[in-house]
């Protein structure tokens, strides 16, 4: 269980510095960094996973993005899938013919 908590830990720190990256510490922009950063880091993180959740572009993260998302990785996967195999292919050694008697 440790380490499921630690694992949403790590990633709650990086979508909070991806979505904050431009603004540097000092998020609000008004001199010092203190709670209202914090706040305004939250906020834009929250905003930016929204976005991001949002497959479909709805203005809402429901079960609707979750099967657009899933629909777009089942494409995806076959799509490397095809890729892998047609490299494969390439990459076998020809087989000889067997010699005549």
């Amino acid at each position: 269980m440790e380490i499921i908590i630690a694992v949403v830990v790590i990633v709650a720190i990086g979508a909070i510095f991806y979505f904050n990256r431009d603004t540097g510490v000092d998020v609000n922009k008004d001199g010092k960094v203190d709670l209202a950063d914090v706040k305004a880091a939250v906020t834009n993180t929250v905003e930016g996973v929204k976005t991001t959740a949002d497959v479909n572009k709805d203005g809402k993260v429901d079960a609707a993005d979750a099967k657009a998302a899933g629909t777009a990785v089942k494409k995806t996967v076959k799509k490397a899938a095809t890729k892998a195999r047609t490299a494969v292919k390439k990459a076998a050694p020809k087989k000889k013919a067997a010699p005549k008697k």
